[in-house]
């Protein structure tokens, strides 16, 4: 539900603060007052197309913001869940506003940028607008069946036929791919087999190339290193007996050292100590030469062995423009495309079977879908005709057309329905092409009356729904925006006293001179201001006793 509208400079409103309430809201005025700004300006913050001429002359941008209840309105509150936008203190609350200006749009849900495509989603589950250029329901026939389903309450199976139809799409399109794959491995087979054959002989392993790259280095290498190890091994073992002939004299001199300089006996063993350790430590190391050196000798492969496996599998890659890690799958590849072939018919079995169960399902769903709709159709086309003649449009044919085809399937079933009628004893067509913009809200306010009970958005807007009527007809329109606003809030501009006298609010659109200017203003009517109001739409301008009477009778009788 629409809580507020604040509009900041759009055209002729300065500033306005509106606050609204549940049931129903007029909006009236004298012709050309501005009661469309009003409009415009509700359709920005729902993702209307923004204009630049909507902005008026205070600055050079204009704003608009509003506050919706969403405490009814669960649909609104999933849509804003998905996109991260619902108000973590208050879910039941949501906040828009958008900015325009020559540099472009600027919108806020509850604080937070978002696109102007989002916000028209946003907008969609909040308001619905009807009037002679309405986009959706009794105009663009796209909409026709969702509104016959939503009548007939058809969301459910809708659900289930939509699951159905896309498994079968899914099984269908794989038919096809399996389909493909075999025509095109028959095209292939002796090329496949040779490719199997080639590849396996060949017997590429992963990470081979760089294996053999690395020994490829190491081999060219070869001689080099063990020549170094040769003279490495021949000084250490120099060292060696260096060292050892050095024990041989420490050993030789202990007595010596002992008998004389006995305080320095414990010093001369750990010397002697060091001396065999590093002696120790060589030969280890010279065993370590040993054994690098045959670990090189005992290579399996020649260097030219290497060089012609590293050439071959190389050159394979280029051959099958892969890497060599790759011909492994290259195989593998092959293998599943001559599996196919020769398991083609098991697989296919299996899936068009499949394919027939779910064809078979889908229909079982949309016969009961299309007999649901055609039984609501009848309801649904008796009690907007009902509606109609309530709303003094007497004769007037309404039909639902269902087009049934049970040869082509769709996620939406055999149907697809569109809404006709018959005028003055015409011949049924789109309403659109035979019926005036005032009959095209009536029609929508019918049509909205007779789905009374069925879920819709909180909030409807219902412009030039008095276009051509008065008298007993606009009384009429009255009693059913009425009823309607029972279930949700209905904003209607109109100049009818008829039905301003039934509102639960109403609001005064005026047109005035300030400072050379021309300014629209947007009053909220007591009791007296609205007696006033109605008086002066009842006579005009000069209100007569006799008109502030009559003005008083409709607000008691409405």
């Amino acid at each position: 539900m629409l809580k507020s509208l604040a509009i900041n400079n759009i055209v002729l409103i300065d500033k306005a603060e509106i606050e609204f309430s549940r049931g129903l809201c007029v909006l009236s005025g004298e012709t050309g007052s501005g009661k469309s700004i009003l409009l415009d300006a509700l359709g920005l913050a729902i993702g209307f197309r923004s204009s630049l001429r909507l902005i008026g002359s205070e600055e050079n941008r204009a704003a608009v913001s509003a506050e919706f209840d969403l405490s009814k309105n669960s649909t609104c509150k999933n849509l804003l869940k998905e996109h991260e936008l619902l108000d973590i203190e208050s879910n039941n609350s949501l906040r828009i506003r958008r900015i325009i200006s020559e540099n472009g749009n600027k919108v806020y849900v509850n604080d937070i940028a978002v696109g102007v495509n989002l916000l028209s989603q946003i907008g969609e589950t909040l308001i619905e607008i009807h009037g002679q250029h309405d986009s959706r329901g009794l105009l663009n026939s796209s909409f026709h069946g969702q509104i016959l389903d939503d009548f007939a309450e058809n969301n459910e199976l809708l659900k289930s036929l939509q699951k159905i139809y896309q498994q079968f799409k899914q099984t269908e399109e794989k038919i096809a791919e399996i389909k493909d794959k075999k025509e095109q491995a028959e095209r292939e087979k002796d090329y496949l087999e040779f490719v199997i054959k080639e590849l396996s002989h060949a017997d590429v392993k992963i990470g081979e190339e760089a294996e053999l790259a690395s020994k490829k280095d190491q081999l060219q290498a070869k001689e080099k290193i063990i020549n170094f190890l040769s003279d490495l091994k021949n000084n250490l073992v120099e060292a060696n007996s260096n060292l050892a002939l050095s024990q041989k004299v420490v050993i030789r001199n202990n007595n010596l050292i002992s008998n004389y300089l006995a305080n320095e006996s414990e010093n001369f063993e750990k010397l002697s100590e060091k001396i065999d350790q590093q002696n120790v430590e060589l030969e280890e190391a010279i065993r370590n030469i040993e054994s690098i050196t045959r670990d090189l000798n005992n290579f399996e492969e020649t260097l030219e062995q290497v060089e012609e496996r590293l050439f071959f599998i190389r050159g394979l890659a280029r051959k099958f423009n892969t890497s060599t890690d790759e011909l492994a799958k290259i195989i593998s590849d092959a293998e599943e495309k001559l599996e196919l072939l020769r398991n083609e018919k098991q697989f296919s079995n299996k899936l068009e079977e499949e394919s027939r169960q779910l064809l078979t399902q889908y229909h079982q769903v949309a016969a009961q879908l299309s007999k649901k709709r055609q039984e609501s159709a009848i309801v649904l086309a008796q009690k907007v005709e009902e509606e109609l003649r309530f709303l003094k449009m007497e004769g007037v044919k309404f039909q639902v057309e269902l087009n049934s085809n049970s040869q082509q399937i769709s996620a939406t079933g055999y149907e697809k329905p569109r809404f006709l009628s018959s005028i003055n004893k015409t011949n049924f067509d789109e309403i659109i092409k035979i019926a005036s913009g005032g009959e095209l809200s009536r029609f929508m306010l019918a049509l909205k009356v007779a789905m009374m009970n069925v879920k819709t958005t909180p909030t409807m807007i219902f412009d030039e729904i008095d276009t051509g009527i008065g008298g007993q007809t606009a009384d009429a329109v009255g009693k059913r925006l009425k009823a309607l606003a029972k279930n949700v809030q209905i904003l209607v501009v109109t100049h009818q006293p008829q039905i301003a006298a039934k509102a639960d609010l109403h609001f005064k659109i005026s047109k005035s001179n300030v400072a050379e200017k021309v300014k629209t203003a947007v009053t909220k009517l007591d009791n007296d201001a609205r007696e006033n109001e109605i008086a002066r739409m009842l006579s005009g301008e000069q209100i007569s006793k006799e008109a502030l009477a009559a003005a008083q009778s409709l607000i008691r009788q409405g």
